[in-house]
């Protein structure tokens, strides 16, 4: 399965738009509160993986989801365990924090 993938700097340009952007980290508390996307909320990918997706199967249906990591590996895995339990409408942020970063986007520490 290909997992649609949305640079960083694509990404905040839609939530700069006044879009409605659903980005779950997936990293674990400790990474995420060192540095985030400022509009990121966190999911950790080991609690996904215990307990399934179905809290965001209450998203609405048509919504993206956005998943994001430290460097894009953590959140392709993220995505394709959702696609598996019949999330499809998610997308992959490119290279994750570290492209985020690279990018001078701004960060936030939680």
């Amino acid at each position: 399965m290909d997992v649609k993938t949305i640079s960083p700097a694509e990404i905040f340009a839609l939530q700069e738009e006044a879009t409605a952007v659903a980005l779950i980290d997936v990293r674990e508390p400790d990474e995420f509160s060192q540095t985030s996307a400022p509009f990121a909320v966190n999911r950790p990918l080991s609690e996904i993986e215990r307990s399934g997706v179905s809290a965001l199967k209450a998203s609405p249906a048509d919504q993206t989801i956005y998943l994001i990591c430290r460097s894009g590996q953590r959140s392709l895995k993220a995505a394709r365990l959702m696609h598996a339990q019949g999330l499809h409408n998610v997308v992959n942020v490119s290279g994750g924090m570290m492209a985020w970063e690279q990018a001078g986007l701004p960060t936030v520490k939680r």
